[in-house]
């Protein structure tokens, strides 16, 4: 079942439309209607406040380009009129709210990384850790412990001999393990654990663990603990800065990319269930959904440098 817009989606589509310089009269009826709902005014009104605040010092600024994007076609400009909605976090924004609140949880955290970042660390107990772009943790070693907390993106943990567990945390569940190498990725409402060298623990908070074995992946999430197919394994190539795809969702490729492109990437629902398979560049994300508007039906549009939207084209 199709989910019902709220007034704050359909108030979007409404400032696309009555802002696009080709306003039918059938769409003018049908807006007056729409506007005399008290709900749907007062979302008309929270609407215009962010596409103001969004464009404004925009249009104040020399930028011929926002300008020509401004007084460009109907379809054009109603697709940016969209975007500059989303960069204010209004509507179906949550993917730009979500990095925003991912970037002030990185800050906070003891160990993070920027965009297009990858880092190594060396920690006091000797152990080799990795993180990814846009990635955080926090770190707690005690006497009895070392523990980490994965708070944003994705590590990999070379875990020194050492008589103390070694436990990495997230809202899902854990992976603890002694002298061991593995993966930890946090995968939006899931987290995925690839075993790389030895066999370690994983489990839901406060439930009994199961092995995971060297080479196996297992997805953690309110369900319990279920296996990961092995066409994912490819979800740790990032730390060689190449992204190994093999038959994925375009969806969870774009999803990878995200962290090593500047701005906001969207893709369409129907574009996110198209099947790829391919090696591609993680350092040279341009290049990357070059290739993929290659090889797929897809076309790839940017507008004012920080908004990218992928579609399906025709």
């Amino acid at each position: 079942m199709k989910r019902p817009r709220s007034a704050v989606d359909e108030a979007i589509e409404w400032t696309a439309c009555m802002r696009s310089g080709e306003v039918q009269a059938d769409e003018q009826k049908a807006f007056d209607a729409w506007f005399a709902n008290p709900t749907n005014a007062q979302a008309w009104e929270k609407v215009q406040r962010h596409l103001g605040t969004t464009f404004s010092p925009l249009v104040r600024g020399s930028d011929s380009k926002v300008r020509q994007v401004l007084q460009a076609p109907d379809l054009q400009r109603r697709r940016l009129l969209r975007g500059a909605l989303v960069l204010g976090g209004v509507g179906f924004g949550a993917t730009w709210v979500g990095q925003q609140s991912t970037l002030f949880t990185r800050i906070g955290a003891d160990l993070h990384t920027a965009t297009a970042q990858r880092r190594d660390f060396n920690l006091s107990d000797g152990s080799q850790l990795l993180l990814d772009a846009r990635s955080a943790v926090d770190i707690n070693f005690t006497e009895k412990e070392r523990h980490l907390v994965l708070r944003a993106g994705k590590l990999v943990i070379e875990v020194s001999d050492d008589p103390r567990p070694f436990v990495v945390q997230t809202p899902h569940g854990f992976a603890r393990a002694e002298a061991a190498r593995f993966m930890v990725s946090l995968q939006g409402d899931s987290t995925h654990v690839w075993g790389m060298r030895s066999s370690l623990c994983i489990a839901r908070p406060n439930a009994l663990c199961s092995v995971l074995q060297s080479g196996a992946g297992a997805r953690l999430d309110a369900k319990g603990v279920t296996p990961l197919a092995a066409n994912h394994k490819g979800e740790s190539s990032w730390e060689s800065g190449k992204l190994s795809v093999d038959d994925w969702s375009l969806g969870e490729v774009i999803e990878a990319l995200q962290p090593y492109q500047r701005g906001v990437l969207r893709i369409s629902p129907v574009a996110a269930r198209l099947r790829v398979s391919g090696l591609f560049s993680l350092d040279n994300s341009e290049r990357a959904l070059a290739s993929l508007a290659q090889i797929l039906p897809v076309r790839i549009e940017q507008y004012l440098g920080f908004w990218t939207q992928i579609e399906m084209r025709g």
